[in-house]
This record gives structure tokens, sequence and C-alpha cells, in this order.
């Protein structure tokens, strides 16, 4: 008889509280050594899954659970949650919801330390993570000043580190830029050749090609209509943005150094750069959320605001009782039927009274751009990772959402590190590299697809001289 599996998945399904619906069943072994990459569209029970074969179902959600999930054995819901990590670690989608210790070094080290290890061994493992992850210059930074994707090479750090006997990863290279995906990927084949279980839910099937003996499943893969777009209100006058000399600096840290741009109405520009380039900066300084130096202005637009942004980490602009209530949160009226023929575009008509913090975060996303769709007297919107956790046909309506703004004379800017995507729908590319603007191109420039800016450790803005 072959060695016993680490974790199977028996018809197990879940109805979350204040869910009509219920995701699943679903069936899967994990044995030492498999690598399993698992696709599928938005909303389809991917993080629904990766909780339960952690265990976070049930036992730190409340709703109903069908099935059963057994771990190294023994049923999920009859061991302690402490217990069951140990054995099968998990890096959640949103990694800014893990973080836990004030240092990088402390997050890592604080795992190891609830493992048990001696402080001889503790010290080699934490080393070995943050050179692996390429965190030795963040060592001694609080986790929440980093950007996204540098908080999730952190969590990948700190499981890593501990060694447990499966790794379940949710979209782990949802937020990384080309280089360090690569890296990240090297690393997980490394890992299941020396016998861990790897249990990947990802969008981004491509980069793991290279990996072999890979285990694909999809799930949730029926076809969504096309939907029509809704009609948007054009603007009389023409917009344009000008940022001279924009610069931030956190922590005693220059994150974006001198950036000058003039940026009409009218247009999708994407800005993209390695994990800590600034992005994530420019457009919070861009939409008025970010202190900074240097001015910036709007010329035009009767006089109305300037941005709209979504955030990258959806939770933190989220706080109403259901998805109704936020998009039309602080609205003294509004149009009934446009409103409903964004709720149809995006997704979210079934959702409509469910608690937002219990959608996925692809659906999170969605929602946070039909908020600001219902706002009106918005001259542009900022887009943070846009299309993090979203499948294909949910990317595509994206962007046609966005070239419709563009053409309505809004100016839309992107942050992301989905290149193809944004050479496909975006008019011009902006390029950071630790905090400076170093390249503006068009889409179609043939270069645009060779990575420009070569991976280094922990990516941080250029100090002044």
């Amino acid at each position: 008889m072959g060695e016993p599996a680490i974790v199977t998945a028996e018809q197990a399904a879940y109805q979350y509280g204040g869910c009509r619906d219920t995701v699943g069943p679903f069936d899967l072994t994990v044995q030492r050594g498999d690598f399993h990459l698992i696709s599928g569209r938005s909303g389809g029970g991917k993080s629904t899954l990766a909780r339960m074969l952690s265990g976070l179902i049930p036992h730190l959600y409340r709703g109903r659970f069908a099935g059963q999930v057994r771990i190294e054995g023994r049923l999920s819901h009859q061991v302690p949650l402490w217990e069951l990590s140990t054995c099968v670690g998990l890096v959640a989608q949103n990694p800014a919801a893990q973080v836990l210790a004030s240092t990088v070094a402390d997050e890592i080290g604080f795992g190891l330390d609830t493992a048990g290890f001696t402080n001889g061994e503790r010290d080699g493992r934490l080393q070995t993570a943050l050179a692996g992850f390429g965190l030795e210059d963040c060592a001694e930074r609080d986790p929440r000043t980093l950007s996204g994707g540098e908080q999730q090479k952190l969590m990948l750090a700190a499981l890593s580190a501990r060694e447990p006997r499966a790794l379940v990863l949710d979209e782990p290279l949802s937020m990384l830029d080309g280089a360090v995906s690569r890296r990240v990927v090297d690393a997980l084949a490394r890992l299941r050749r020396e016998g861990t279980a790897v249990v990947v839910f990802e969008h981004r099937t491509r980069p793991f090609a290279p990996v072999e003996g890979v285990k694909r499943l999809r799930l949730g893969d029926n076809q969504r209509p096309e939907q029509p777009l809704p009609e948007l209100r054009e603007y009389v006058s023409a917009f344009r943005l000008h940022a001279t000399g924009v610069g931030v600096e956190l922590g005693g840290r220059s994150v974006l150094r001198d950036v000058d741009l003039d940026l009409a109405g009218g247009q999708a520009v994407a800005v993209v750069g390695a994990n800590g380039s600034g992005k994530t900066t420019l457009l919070r300084a861009l939409a008025g959320l970010q202190a900074h130096q240097g001015q910036v202005r709007g010329v035009g637009g009767g006089g109305r605001p300037l941005l709209g942004m979504c955030f990258q980490n959806a939770d933190r602009q989220i706080f109403n009782a259901t998805v109704r209530q936020e998009i039309l949160f602080g609205l003294p009226t509004h149009d009934e039927e446009f409103y409903r023929s964004v709720l149809d575009l995006l997704g979210l008509a079934p959702y409509e009274q469910t608690p937002p913090l219990l959608l996925s975060e692809g659906e999170k996303k969605r929602l946070a751009l039909a908020i600001v769709l219902l706002r009106p007297g918005l001259c542009g919107v900022c887009l943070d990772e846009p299309t993090l956790g979203q499948d294909a046909d949910q990317r595509r309506i994206l962007g046609r959402i966005i070239r419709r703004l563009a053409g309505a004379g809004y100016l839309c800017l992107i942050a992301t590190h989905d290149l193809e995507w944004a050479a496909q729908w975006s008019d011009r590319i902006l390029t950071l590299e630790r905090g400076r603007l170093v390249a503006s191109a068009s889409p179609r420039d043939p270069d645009l697809l060779r990575p420009r800016i070569s991976w280094s450790p922990c990516h941080t803005a250029a100090q002044p001289q």
C-alpha cells in the first residue's frame, strides 16, 4: 500500500453565511511530491477550495460545510487549526491580511518560532528565506510599507521557511513582476522535488509551463454570455492632467522622484515596473490620496473632481452590509437602469444582497470598479492591479470597459504587471524604475514585452544623492 495522502477532499462543498449558492462539491487528493495547478473562472470556487484544503474552512468561516476534508488522515473539522497549519500552509490571495509582525524578519521568524525550531536552525532558515525571495534589504522594514508584490513574496518566504508537508497558494503570482514570478515558480519546483506537495490556484498558468509533471484542473469552467456595455456620459470639455516634479518620501525613503506627466482625457495609460518601483504611490499621488512634493493639477473637466481610485486591496474601500449598499453608498439619487447594466456587466448581479467581504478577491475588484463607475463627476479613474483575480473573460470585459471610458473622455490610469493585457487595451505605457519615470512608449513598441528591468532583491526607490 502506498504512502497515505496528505490532503483528501471528498464531495467538499460550502455555503457562506448570507449567500444562496453553494460552492462545490470538490474532490481532490494531494500526495507527497504532487504539483497541482488549479485554474478556472473568477468566482468558480478556487479560494474556497484553498480554504478547505488548509482547514480555514470550517474553522474560521461561518457557513454550511458539507462533505469532508482529511488532513493526514484526520477530519479537518476535528483537529485544531494550529495543528493543521503544521502540515498544510496557506498563502492567501490577499497577503496584507496575513501580516502580523512589525518587521519582515520578524514575520518570517514568527512562523519559525511557533513551529518550535531551535535558535540555530531558526536563524539559518530565516536567512535562507530572505535570500531566496530577495528580501535581505527589506529585513527591518515594516511589512505594511511594502508593495503588494513584496508582501506576496514575504508570505511565500514565511511559509516556505517552515517547510510544511503541503503548500496551498492562492494566486501567488498575481502581484509579481515577470522576473520575480519566474524565481517563485523555480522555488516551488525545487520544493516539490524535495518532497513538498504544492497546490497552486492561479489564473496565470503560462509561467508554470517549465515545471514537469504538473496536474492541471479547471473549476467552474462554464462560459458566460457576452454582455453589452452600458452607455457612459461623455464630457463636454476636454480634460488634461499635469504633474510636475512629483515626489514622495515614506519612512525616510524616496519612493517617487521628479515625475513629470502631461496626460489628456480620452486615453488609457498603463503604468508598469518591477515590484516596489512606485506604481501604487504614483496613482495615489495623482488621485490626491498621497501627500507629495511637486504639483498635480487638472485643466478642463468643468471644474469636477479629478480621479477616482480602485485600490489594489479592495478590502480597504469596502464597508457596507451588501453589494448594492456598497455601490450606491452616498449617492442621493441614481439611475437604476444604469446601475443594473453595470451590475450585470461586472458579473455582480447574483451577489447584490451578499456581504461584500464574502466575495472572492476578483469579485471585490469588480465591485470597486462598479463603485467608481456609479460616481458622477469624475474626470478619470486610477485602477491599481485591476486584473488581479480576474479570469480571461473578465480581463477582456475590463479592457472593453476601459476603452469605453476612454472613448467617453475619461482618463484611465492603470498600474499593472499584466503587460500583455496592457499592450492590448492601453494607448500608452509608462515605465517606472526605482521611483523614476524612465520610459513612455506606445503599446505597439516591439520592445515593450521584453523585460526592461532586471530583478534585484527587494526593489526600493533610489535615495537622493
